[in-house]
């Protein structure tokens, strides 16, 4: 598996770009990925060592498609929260708060 491929694309809501003060960041990853593989890829795109890496995973939703009416599935997927050191700083997206 290859590493760069591994962490997908960074998580933006508010909550996410907040706790970007203190030092988490958030993305999304492949689902079947370890913390090892995370933090090996996490190194080696942005050049940083992680604190601390946690991951989670978010069930996917039951919709209907109601022109069809048939259940659709939406697939599973994994949220992993980098922490890094407070003083170092990742720019993904800012949130500007003047």
């Amino acid at each position: 598996m290859q590493s760069n491929l591994i962490v997908l694309k960074p998580v933006f809501t508010e909550k996410t770009l907040l706790s970007q003060e203190n030092g988490k960041y958030t993305f999304w990853v492949k689902k079947d990925a370890t913390k090892g593989q995370i933090e090996s890829s996490f190194e080696s795109v942005f050049g940083l060592k992680p604190l601390s890496i946690n991951t989670v995973i978010v069930k996917g939703k039951n919709k209907t498609d109601w022109k069809k009416r048939l259940p659709i599935k939406k697939s599973d997927l994994k949220k992993a929260i980098i922490t890094v050191d407070k003083n170092t700083k990742i720019e993904l997206l800012k949130l500007n708060t003047k």
